[in-house]
């Protein structure tokens, strides 16, 4: 296929001068719109608690279909001025081309648009497609793909299958396939003792000291043997908070935050009720537990097979099927029962000052997405 790199760039650059830090959207959809409406498809929009959300849709000439999902909200930059390039000027240079998004994942968006406008003027038959679009994916994520894919439950209209286009490549486009993520707890611990001066610690009750057994307890659980093909669940401690201020008196409270990953070998029952169990050192401690995301994977399928066949058939790179990384909105697609699989560009430089992509890598991507979308 003639290199579809212009088109490519020329959406990546509109898409990040719309300044969209979540949950903002700046624009990003209409402008998604305006591309896709000429291609033949509709806009549905499910706008909810603030947040845009939009379900770009058109008819296939053949059976089945096919569901990119993505976001056009970006993290927060940081200081702007230690950026070598504003970060939403979108300025290309020496082969790259530097701004907020580039990677996570305007870039990607772009180049499926770009696959979208290649196939079409080629007159390529196509399935059944769906752009899944949503401003709420780097927040809170509670009002944005969610609500999409309830909107396509209640309408009898889920995809056969889905890829998002998170930046999941490691050193090369397609060396790196996410199949499925962890997924995630979290516990906010609290510690009621009573506070008191330090040389008399008979007429007080510290809570770091209970706090520290029930942290200990935590960090010793057996999580048990991961499921297949995951890595093992891992908690960590981000925030441990207790003391007066002062150096002779002794805290009467204590908190502390605790961010579970957690692998498809366990659910999240089984979680709270280690957890519970394991604080049970400690009557003065308190526990709210949280279930923040699903696990999902998507085990060998026609997609899998056809997205590493795409891979390898524009830069014969070998693809490895993973499951690492953070959450991603492909849990509430593949809770829906739709087969997931994240393929987008490198992301070494995601939510960094300075983030960027190589304008090549959105030539590589909008290729591969082609053939997935010709081959679907």
């Amino acid at each position: 296929m003639s290199s579809p790199s212009p088109a490519a760039l020329k959406h990546t650059v509109e898409l990040i001068r719309r300044r969209s830090v979540t949950p903002d959207d700046g624009g990003c959809q209409d402008y998604i719109d305006s591309v896709l409406s000429p291609l033949g498809f509709t806009r549905i929009r499910v706008d909810t608690g603030g947040i845009t959300n939009s379900i770009y849709i058109r008819p296939g000439e053949k059976p089945g279909t096919l569901a990119f999902a993505g976001h056009t909200d970006v993290v927060p930059t940081g200081p702007e001025a230690r950026w070598p390039h504003p970060p939403f000027a979108a300025v290309a240079e020496g082969g790259v081309l530097h701004g907020r998004g580039a990677q996570d994942m305007k870039g990607g968006i772009a180049c499926w648009l770009a696959a979208l406008e290649y196939c079409c003027t080629q007159n390529i038959p196509m399935p059944g497609l769906q752009l899944l679009i949503t401003s709420d994916e780097e927040g809170d994520s509670v009002d944005g793909t969610i609500r999409l894919v309830e909107y396509l439950q209640s309408h009898d209209l889920l995809p056969d299958a889905a890829v998002v286009g998170e930046p999941s490549s490691s050193s090369q486009v397609g060396d790196t396939i996410r199949r499925g993520r962890r997924g995630v707890v979290h516990v906010y611990v609290s510690v009621e003792g009573k506070q008191g001066h330090s040389a008399y610690p008979q007429d007080a009750d510290n809570a770091i000291h209970h706090a520290i057994e029930a942290l200990h307890a935590i960090l010793h659980i057996d999580w048990g043997k991961p499921a297949a093909d995951f890595p093992p669940t891992s908690c960590q401690f981000t925030n441990v908070k207790g003391g007066e201020g002062a150096s002779n008196v002794i805290p009467g409270r204590a908190t502390a935050f605790a961010d579970i990953r957690y692998n498809p070998g366990l659910d999240f029952e089984a979680i709270r009720q280690r957890i519970e169990t394991a604080c049970s050192v400690s009557a003065a401690t308190r526990l709210d537990i949280r279930h923040e995301a699903a696990a999902f994977y998507t085990p060998d399928c026609a997609l899998l097979d056809l997205v590493e066949n795409s891979i390898r058939q524009v830069n014969g790179v070998q693809t490895l099927r993973d499951t690492g990384g953070g959450t991603s909105d492909g849990r509430f697609l593949a809770t829906a029962g739709i087969p997931v699989v994240e393929l987008g560009l490198t992301n070494d430089t995601i939510h960094q000052i300075g983030e960027r992509v190589a304008i090549s890598e959105l030539d590589e991507l909008t290729r591969i997405y082609a053939e997935i979308i010709t081959h679907f």
